[in-house]
């Protein structure tokens, strides 16, 4: 499997991270996609194809990671 890690001072064009919520494209079906640390505390399947998993743990701001898995 692959990770793609965010990096929160040099977000792509397809990315965002906010808070504790960040905003993934999967990388098998190219859909666009928003997990909360809060809310997704053990990731998220992309809703479309469920091929990849979003995870957040703590904010942008405060040294958090935000990563897709595929």
């Amino acid at each position: 499997m692959q990770i793609r890690r965010l990096d929160s001072m040099n977000l792509k064009k397809e990315e965002d991270w906010e808070g504790n919520n960040a905003a993934f494209t999967c990388p098998k079906c190219e859909k666009v996609f928003i997990v909360s640390a809060i809310i997704h505390r053990h990731g998220r399947q992309c809703p479309a194809c469920g091929k990849s998993i979003g995870r957040v743990k703590g904010g942008r701001k405060s040294d958090g990671i935000a990563n897709i898995q595929w």
